[in-house]
């Protein structure tokens, strides 16, 4: 009984050991994205819906892949019944997307990008490549030769068996034969499409979305058009049919993807022209957000003219912006007409009292076609006269001079937790003030609608109701509460204090890389008025570690191989911890000499 133990202890030793061997021997020959050493991506992972994962060419497994990743030579890509991603040729605005349930292999090619199809569909926008480089060939393999697909936008397919089902959308393609010919290639259908755009997506106002219309030339006459729409290429079916004689289609469209083609039938209903199957995707566009002034809004002033500054709010894929303002509802006397492309607030200065309109127009980085906001709203008051004082004869004779040290004009207050107004002023012959009167007024109040209060120090802080814009004013009373100095209005903005910015790390693009011993050294960009940062490494959702420093750098050890995700927050001076900064991935290369060990015999009495 012993010596059977014996040997089964024995044969489990060995069966431990080729495996040990085994997973060490396929980590260190593994050639994963992150041990590429020198060699050049590719390509890199754009939009991502879903599940998409890859497979690196030397590995076996499958990987989730997310944006922002590189794709090197030999690795495939694959996405999931629902799942979508937009893969960016590197130094090129050439890109292609694939499809759900799709399958296709990246490598190079004497020189070319060469894409292997291995299941699925795809769309490909190569046609326009970045003018004055010099960019590699995109071609893609297949069972009759190699298409070139450097200058056209395809769609491809792969049907049962061999066979590839190219489409040419825009452009001119070329096929070189197994035999050494070439051939070019053209587009299979004599329809012309004119809208929507190819490759292009259909952008509308998100508040007053509009049909979108399908419009095309090429169907032979007396042929009944109908639109086929699916989200899907397999679940595409008869939508909406033209009418006699139009060679347009308007629909309402929901926002989102959308597959679709026109089909052709003769009288007798058959199917005599088809074109290819096209994707669009509609997107929902909105305006920029106004700060200020809000619609029908009544301005108060101190001064006129006025300067009358304007605040927004921009969203991230504008790429420009344009501010125009009108004294006339019928929008014919134009004021000023400004673009922006960063700037979120702009001054117009001297505008007289008076009722003005307004809007914001976006122009976004996928559209030519403006957004136009809603016409707004506002009217500059006149100044209100100075009161008179009580007794002219005393002020006459002792007048008091109230100058602001703060807040100075258009100044912004900051706070914590509880909106409040902090004043001071100096005054010329402050013997002669008993106390001070202080009226502190929200631009959308009446003088009528507050309460002065009385203060003996010529500063105050006070509490008001809520964040926004002020007017304050001074006035020194003598012992019989007689008026006899009074300062300007002044307007100033209170706001809460705003969170510091999260920091970033150093380099700014790419995954980060540890030592082969897992230590690793860590950057990143210093925060202005931040005291302190916190790191937190987290790896597969769950928090590993969360440390503070009160540098810009440090240097982390003992990781073990594998993928880390990494965070950074700054602290301000007040103990006000920022957002996290986008996790960033940490990489802790699995490097190791052990090869799989071979096993020669193994005999067990």
């Amino acid at each position: 009984m012993k010596k059977q133990w014996k040997r089964l202890l024995f044969a489990a030793m060995v069966s431990s050991s080729i495996f040990a061997g085994t997973w060490f021997w396929y980590q260190a020959t593994g050639d994963t994205y992150s041990t590429n050493g020198n060699e050049k991506p590719l390509a890199y992972v754009g939009k991502v819906m879903n599940d998409i994962q890859r497979r690196p060419a030397s590995r076996l497994l499958w990987q989730l892949v997310d944006k922002g990743e590189p794709l090197y030579n030999g690795e495939a890509i694959r996405t999931s019944e629902d799942g979508e991603v937009r893969i960016q040729f590197a130094d090129s605005d050439r890109f292609l997307d694939l499809e759900p349930e799709s399958l296709i292999v990246i490598k190079k090619m004497e020189g070319d990008i060469a894409l292997d199809l291995m299941e699925g569909s795809l769309f490909i926008n190569a046609k326009q490549g970045s003018a004055g480089t010099e960019e590699p060939g995109l071609v893609l393999n297949s069972a009759n030769g190699v298409v070139d697909l450097s200058k056209a936008s395809v769609s491809l397919t792969k049907t049962k068996g061999k066979n590839i089902d190219v489409q040419i959308l825009e452009g001119s393609a070329s096929i070189k034969q197994t035999d050494g010919s070439s051939k070019n290639l053209s587009s299979q259908t004599e329809i012309k499409i004119h809208s929507p755009a190819l490759q292009k997506p259909v952008a509308m106002n998100a508040e007053s979305p509009e049909p979108v219309a399908f419009e095309w030339d090429g169907f032979p006459e007396g042929t009944k058009v109908t639109l086929w729409l699916g989200s899907s290429r397999k679940n595409m079916t008869a939508f909406k049919t033209a009418e006699s004689d139009r060679n347009s289609i308007e629909t309402p469209l929901a926002f989102g993807r959308h597959y679709w083609k026109l089909v052709g039938t003769n009288t007798a209903g058959e199917i005599v022209h088809a074109t290819p199957v096209y994707k669009s995707e509609v997107l929902a566009r909105y305006a920029p957000t106004v700060v200020f002034p809000t619609a029908d809004v009544e301005i108060p002033t101190v001064t006129s003219p006025f300067d009358m500054n304007f605040q927004w709010q921009k969203t991230a894929d504008t790429r420009q912006m344009t501010l125009e303002v009108w004294t006339d509802p019928s929008l014919q006397n134009r004021v000023t007409a400004k673009s922006f492309s960063a700037e979120e607030n702009y001054t117009l200065p001297a505008l007289q009292p008076g009722t003005y309109f307004w809007r914001m127009t976006a122009y976004y980085v996928d559209s030519t076609k403006p957004l136009l906001g809603k016409i707004q709203k506002f009217t500059v008051k006149k100044p209100e006269p100075v009161a008179t004082v009580s007794d002219p004869d005393a002020t006459r004779e002792n007048p008091v001079t109230i100058n602001f040290d703060m807040p100075n004009e258009q100044a912004t207050q900051f706070y914590l937790d509880k909106p409040v107004v902090d004043l001071a002023w100096t005054a010329d012959k402050k013997e002669l003030v008993n106390t001070w009167r202080v009226r502190i007024q929200s631009e959308d109040q009446s003088g009528d609608q507050t309460t002065p209060i009385q203060v003996k120090d010529s500063k105050i802080q006070a509490q008001v109701a809520k964040p926004g814009r002020y007017l304050a004013s001074i006035e020194a009373l003598d012992a019989n509460g007689s008026v006899m100095g009074k300062s300007i209005t002044k307007t100033f903005e209170v706001t809460q204090l705003p969170l510091l910015k999260a920091p970033g790390f150093l380099p700014a693009e790419g995954d980060l890389q540890a030592a082969s011993d897992g230590r690793s050294t860590l950057e990143w960009n210093p925060i202005s008025g931040a005291k302190e940062y916190w790191l937190t490494i987290t790896k597969d959702g769950k928090e590993l570690k969360r440390s503070k420093y009160g540098s810009n750098s440090t240097s982390i050890k003992n990781l073990l191989p594998g993928e880390y995700d990494l965070s950074l927050s700054a602290v301000d001076s007040h103990g006000r911890i920022s957002e996290a900064s986008a996790p960033r991935k940490l990489i802790v290369p699995d490097k190791s000499n052990v090869r799989a060990p071979t096993l020669k015999k193994i005999k067990v009495h």
